[in-house]
């Protein structure tokens, strides 16, 4: 079997030939809106937008704005009756924690019985009545398993047992018995351990350290989890420069882009069936509704920038590597393996969507001239691409301001 590779090739912009199809199932719209108000207007004089899909004879809408992504019935394009809301929750060190909650909204705000559930798992986490974001009242609690939490409805046994005090004579330790269970009283963290915890920290949902900032000021490969954080960055910040747009004609020719996770293809924290959750009114579609679609992949510690293009019912991957001269069945192999990642979406929904390995585009792009510089490059071609700028303009100094002053200042502990 022959394996074809080809080379750049221009064709048809992927967008257009997907607004052709996309408008045969479903409807896109922007709506812009006085956030104070919740009153629509013509877009010169706007503060915010949302995007309104709908299927064609439902009254149902996917509404996805800045900060949350809606499913379920809409009245005049708002919240209205039975959905289901995923909303993003950053701290001031953008880590995102989402809220999902699914039940009865009324007037563009969550009002009413329903259930909160353990981030985008459909694991249930309480049930009960709600108004936007606070429980006002408790029926059912969940374990993260699922399992119906049990409280002790004896209030007397439950005195005995958080009260009783058993003494370990094998071990000569002491122990409390709370809630049926043994627990062992927090010991004292020795000074040690104190300053190890305060040399890492969470930055864009990644753990990270003062070491990582170590191999960022040396010469050394950069890992995963430095990779990760600028995948992260690059989501949010995109994210923050679509939704500030004021205009219908800056939206429309706006590429929004999407960084697939890392994790989704190693680590395994996260199915993608559940991180792509939000996208089931779409058939999981996500596609649709970004323009620019990347992924990551680590072979033996040389990281490949891959680019997804969505022709209609075909996929094509571009890849971006700094160290180009490999055969062709390298290539076919980790782009097999990206596939195997989306394809659950494509089963599931029963899409007609294929990828065959002749849709490989081995793009020209600047090549590496030190050998632990692979994951900066990375960062480069995602840095150009995403901002339209040829990558040509890619040099070893710009190399370099990257790794030392763009992602140290996104992974230093400081906002």
């Amino acid at each position: 079997m022959r394996l074809g590779l080809k080379l750049k090739k221009e064709s048809k912009p992927p967008q257009e030939q997907q607004q052709e199809q996309t408008t045969q199932e479903f409807k896109f719209d922007f709506i812009f809106f006085n956030s104070n108000q919740q009153q629509q207007f013509d877009n010169q004089d706007s503060k915010q937008f949302k995007l309104i899909i709908q299927k064609k004879n439902t009254n149902e809408q996917m509404i996805i704005q800045k900060d949350y992504v809606y499913i379920g019935e809409a009245q005049n394009n708002k919240m209205h009756g039975n959905g289901k809301i995923y909303i993003k929750q950053y701290d001031a060190y953008c880590n995102n924690n989402y809220f999902v909650y699914e039940g009865q909204f009324q007037n563009d705000q969550i009002d009413g019985k329903g259930t909160e559930y353990y981030g985008k798992t459909n694991n249930k986490k309480v049930d009960g009545i709600f108004q936007k974001l606070s429980l006002i009242e408790k029926f059912q609690e969940y374990n993260q398993d699922g399992s119906i939490l049990i409280k002790q409805q004896n209030l007397q046994q439950s005195i005995l047992q958080q009260s009783f005090i058993q003494e370990d004579r094998s071990v000569n330790k002491t122990f409390r018995i709370k809630s049926g269970v043994k627990q062992t009283p927090p010991q004292p963290q020795s000074q040690k351990s104190q300053v190890k915890q305060n040399d890492k920290w969470t930055k864009f949902d990644v753990e990270l350290s003062k070491d990582h900032l170590s191999s960022l000021l040396s010469e050394k490969a950069i890992n995963d989890s430095i990779i990760e954080a600028y995948l992260n960055y690059i989501n949010y910040i995109d994210s923050e420069k679509f939704f500030n747009l004021k205009s219908l004609p800056e939206i429309q020719a706006y590429k929004r882009a999407l960084i697939i996770p890392y994790f989704l293809f190693e680590q395994q924290k996260l199915d993608v069936l559940t991180y792509f959750a939000e996208f089931s009114y779409i058939k999981g579609q996500f596609w649709q509704v970004y323009k620019q679609i990347f992924a990551i992949v680590n072979s033996n510690g040389h990281w490949i920038l891959l680019e997804l293009i969505f022709e209609g019912q075909d996929i094509k991957m571009k890849v971006y590597d700094s160290c180009s001269k490999k055969k062709a069945i390298f290539y076919v192999t980790i782009c097999k393996h990206v596939w195997n990642m989306i394809e659950p979406i494509i089963k599931l929904h029963n899409l007609t969507i294929s990828w065959k390995s002749k849709d490989i585009i081995v793009a020209e792009c600047p090549q590496l001239s030190q050998p632990n510089d692979s994951g900066i490059f990375i960062c480069a071609y995602l840095k150009y691409l995403i901002s339209n700028i040829s990558l040509d303009q890619i040099t070893q100094e710009v190399i370099n301001n990257i790794r030392k002053i763009e992602l140290f200042n996104i992974v230093k502990k400081e906002k």
